[in-house]
């Protein structure tokens, strides 16, 4: 065998070590061993670390729209000059649950991963099979979901090769966590003043479909438009903007007064409003009526006049009596005695 396939072959293995070591999973629970240096909550302060110890990542309650966590490790300059000779593992199921004063525990590896050579390195966890959580060249994806059951995680810095100066140990990592959400929120309606009244319809609409009262709907992240109509009141139109994960509770309130008519009135005449004498000696009269149908009649001497109209719950309505005189040319031609042009 010559040196060229010695080295072929030393190449080979050292890939296959490499292999071996990328997202490997135990089957049977591992002995983890080491002083714990902190807890992680998500999207809480992030724990400063040395090599040989264990962190201890607490998922907490996870809300409905969580659909993972990212890990993000950063790694100082001296680890770095050591390349390939630590590697990130991380446990689940851990036993007995994590406290200060014990250094030995058992798990089942989920991840292990020789530490890159760069300033930071990022593993994102998903919580359920069908998630959308996706990498990149710098962010491992774990294949396999770590539901809440299996909480608190544990994380540690392993070296894998020998030779390496106590000095090192004493460096210090930092790791933080963040929250992912899925690209979807909730949105709850509520109104603050109902009316109470037996015959009052509310229809709530979101981008034209529509939502019960007081009941959330999962939205896509993103505008939406809220529309509120109501037999008693005026409509209420609201933009609102979701972000992912975001539960929005929207409470609004309806305007119930009345409609109001503003009645401009001729000297002289008497006011009917549905057959009821309209009393004022003013020449304007506001006037608060109810939504619906309405009949509005004037007199002025021997004129009369009736005029139908419909009012919007909580509108506004102004009515001119106008007294006009019509003229219409209804000769053949022009020159007739009463055409236009005589005289």
């Amino acid at each position: 065998m010559n040196r060229r396939t010695i080295i072929t072959n030393r190449v080979r293995g050292f890939l296959l070590f490499l292999m071996a070591i990328i997202f490997t999973m135990s089957a049977q629970a591992e002995n983890i061993r080491g002083r714990i240096a902190g807890t992680l909550l998500s999207d809480g302060p992030g724990v400063t670390f040395n090599p040989e110890e264990l962190v201890v990542i607490d998922s907490g309650t996870i809300p409905d729209f969580q659909e993972g966590i990212e890990i993000h490790l950063r790694i100082p300059h001296s680890l770095r000059l050591y390349q390939n000779s630590f590697a990130l593992l991380i446990f689940r199921n851990i036993n007995p649950a994590p406290s200060e004063g014990n250094r030995s525990y058992s798990g089942f590896r989920i991840y292990m991963r020789l530490l890159p050579s760069r300033e930071s390195a990022f593993v994102r966890i998903p919580f359920s099979e069908n998630h959308g959580i996706a990498g990149d060249a710098l962010t491992d994806v774990l294949p396999v979901p770590v539901d809440t059951g299996q909480f608190p995680l544990m994380v540690t810095i392993l070296p894998v090769t020998k030779g390496i100066p106590d000095s090192v140990f004493h460096e210090e990592l930092s790791i933080s966590t963040v929250s992912l959400w899925k690209n979807e929120g909730s949105l709850t309606v509520n109104i603050t003043n109902l009316s109470g009244d037996s015959e009052e319809t509310v229809i709530i609409l979101v981008d034209g479909k529509e939502i019960i009262l007081g009941d959330a709907v999962t939205l896509s992240a993103g505008i939406h438009r809220v529309r509120i109509t109501s037999t008693h009141a005026p409509t209420v139109e609201k933009t609102i903007a979701i972000e992912p994960g975001q539960e929005v509770s929207l409470s609004l309130s309806l305007d119930y007064r009345p409609p109001e008519l503003t009645v401009n009135i001729p000297v002289g005449a008497s006011i009917l409003l549905d057959g009821e004498p309209v009393d004022t000696d003013d020449t304007i009269a506001i006037i608060e009526t109810d939504p619906g149908d309405h009949i509005i009649t004037y007199s002025l001497g021997n004129l009369e006049v009736n005029r139908s109209f419909t009012v919007r719950p909580g509108g506004k309505v102004k009515i001119d009596l106008i007294i006009d005189i019509e003229i219409v040319d209804v000769s053949e031609g022009t020159g007739s005695e009463y055409g236009a042009g005589d005289g």
